[in-house]
Order: C-alpha cells, then structure tokens, then sequence
C-alpha cells in the first residue's frame, strides 16, 4: 500500500479495519528463506509471520492516521490470518526480529522511497480482484 499521505489521498481500508493480518517485515521474510536455503531440510513447508495479528486500523494509526475511505468488506475476505510458526522455529530456529510497530517506523523513515508508488483506491482494488470474485461467485 502507498503512503496515501504522500500522495494527498485517503487511506482505503476494505471493511471495518478490524480485521487482523499477521503483518511481517520484509527482512524476516528474507531471514527465513536464508534460513530455509542454508539448511538441510526438504520436502517440508514452513510458514513466516510476525507471530502475531494486528488490525488494519493499528496500521493506519502506526502510519500517521488522517482521513480514510472505507470499502465493503469483499466477499471470501477472512476476519484474521495468522501464520503458524511453531515448525519454522523448531526446525530451522528461525524467528521474527522486527516488530510490527518498528517495521511500520522504519518504513516512514524512508518514507520518500515510496512516493512513485501506486495508491490502492476503490477501483484499482476493484480491477485487482475482478477475477478473484469471478471465482468465488
């Protein structure tokens, strides 16, 4: 999602923001498929995650907050997902570093990084997911 605030937009959450996604910060997603490259292990799935859920609407808040444009929650759209990382850390001893709020931080310290970025709004989602909703009826 681009910084909408860059671009003098609204956030636009799908939903209440209520619901909760397991949030992860890229370089722990790096560290986990390093870990899994430098290992032994095969023929075994490992999810990644932060380890824990956060809403929506923390992370507009995390952001800076402001004004925000809220869509009907989608059809098929879970409440909450959450990896299970109990068998990447047992296996591999693999396990998150980065912290939602400070992931969040660190991105906004960048902030101007993202400026060219596209910004998620009501029918650049709708043309996202067209095909998704075609499937699920």
């Amino acid at each position: 999602m681009r910084f909408s605030a860059l671009a003098g937009k609204p956030f636009t959450i799908v939903g209440d923001g209520e619901q909760t996604r397991d949030f992860t910060y890229v370089t722990d997603v790096v560290a986990a498929f390093i870990a899994a490259a430098e290992s032994d292990v095969s023929g075994t799935v490992f999810n990644v995650g932060s380890g824990g859920t956060y809403s929506v609407n923390e992370l507009v808040r995390l952001l800076g907050g402001g004004k925000v444009t809220r869509l009907p929650k989608r059809p098929g759209e879970p409440d909450c997902t959450f990896a299970d990382i109990r068998r990447i850390e047992a296996d591999l001893g693999w396990e998150p570093k980065v912290s939602f709020a400070s992931g969040v931080a660190h991105v906004l310290e960048h902030i101007e990084l993202w400026r060219g970025a596209p910004v998620w709004d009501a029918a650049s989602i709708s043309k996202a997911t067209r095909e998704w909703f075609q499937h699920l009826g």
